[in-house]
């Protein structure tokens, strides 16, 4: 018996729409059983807290590039679904294409077409078209053979702990990102925050903190609370001064400086309080450049032997830590396969 045959599976999809707001609205939560599909209404006032405790058993939640169905999940169940076999990371584990589209992998492994006709409808509005209905359908009935498919092919690559290792990093992080907000992606933009003092750098780490609470709180995107140059300018200097200040010097709105510029104050001084924390390393000398392309070489060469990208591999950020000071070394699955890479 196959791994495929052993494990109970639905389909699980959302759609949504997020255009100027922090969090994703709702419109539709699919699920597939067997070959039925069946559609639950969120805006219907329902208690979905059973659904959520239903989708964390054993039962696999098959879904497609979920990041996005996490939060809509999240929000309206109050759980993260778990055991999730994501087909778009399985199919990345063995293909050279790390982000295929639902359909391009319909059309791939299943043969036909999925349309593509609603993609961009508002899932808000009420009632839904028949056109919508059917899409909503198609989208999740194909997630169950699309399943089989790459599960049969991660087994026989000898690769499906790869798959189990990913799904479950993918929930540690989403068990803290979902929660408290993706704090670490925020700071990667800031690539010039090596220039900032250990001072400097509390109070950007703050500041993006604070971003990050204030705009899930009022439900707007980040760069409507306060945009990067602005968080980057107040870190750098360490003070928030006046009306006018914020706005000619940091280049707030004047209805920002008028909403935020007490928070802002308060968040300096918590950050002083708290006390200082190490910047990350400059940008790496010429030497290490060159180190970093004959690593890149090489783990291209790795990366074309498996038959897969080389960035899911390791990312390049990754690569520059572990040249810089912050010695940054792979492990699980990867750690065999690009030993010598890092320790040669």
């Amino acid at each position: 018996m196959t791994a495929v045959e052993k494990t109970t599976t639905i389909g699980l999809d959302t759609e949504f729409v997020r255009v100027s707001t922090f969090h994703p609205k709702p419109g539709l939560i699919q699920i597939a059983v067997d070959h039925n599909a069946f559609l639950i209404d969120p805006l219907a006032d329902l208690d979905l807290k059973a659904l959520g405790h239903a989708l964390t058993g054993t039962t696999v939640s098959i879904l497609h590039a979920a990041q996005e169905d996490y939060e809509v999940l999240f929000r309206l169940t109050g759980s993260i679904p778990s055991p999730v076999f994501d087909t778009q990371v399985a199919y990345a584990l063995l293909n050279d294409k790390i982000s295929l589209s639902l359909s391009g992998l319909v059309t791939e492994l299943l043969g036909k077409e999925l349309s593509k006709e609603q993609t961009r409808s508002d899932w808000t509005r009420r009632p839904l078209s028949e056109a919508q209905y059917r899409y909503a359908k198609e989208d999740v009935l194909v997630l169950g053979p699309i399943y089989e498919i790459l599960c049969r092919r991660l087994e026989q690559a000898g690769r499906l702990d790869w798959m189990r290792e990913e799904m479950r990093a993918i929930q540690e992080r989403n068990a803290t990102t979902l929660v408290e907000g993706d704090l670490e992606t925020q700071m990667h933009k800031f690539g010039n925050a090596w220039r900032l003092s250990p001072e400097g750098m509390s109070r950007l780490v703050h500041l993006v903190q604070w971003r990050e609470d204030v705009a899930r709180r009022v439900d707007k995107p980040r760069k409507h609370v306060l945009g990067d140059q602005s968080l980057f300018s107040l870190a750098a200097a360490g003070r928030v001064g006046r009306h006018h200040q914020l706005v000619s010097q940091h280049g707030l709105t004047d209805k920002q400086a008028d909403r935020f510029g007490s928070q802002l104050k308060r968040v300096l001084a918590d950050a002083l309080e708290a006390g200082m924390i190490t910047p990350p390393p400059p940008p790496l000398s010429k030497r290490l450049k060159g180190a970093l392309k004959e690593r890149q070489i090489k783990i291209e060469a790795i990366a074309e032997d498996l038959g897969i990208a080389p960035e899911m591999l390791v990312k390049k950020r990754q690569l520059v830590a572990s040249l810089d000071e912050r010695q940054w070394m792979p492990s699980g699955w990867r750690k065999p396969l690009l030993e010598d890479v890092f320790c040669g």
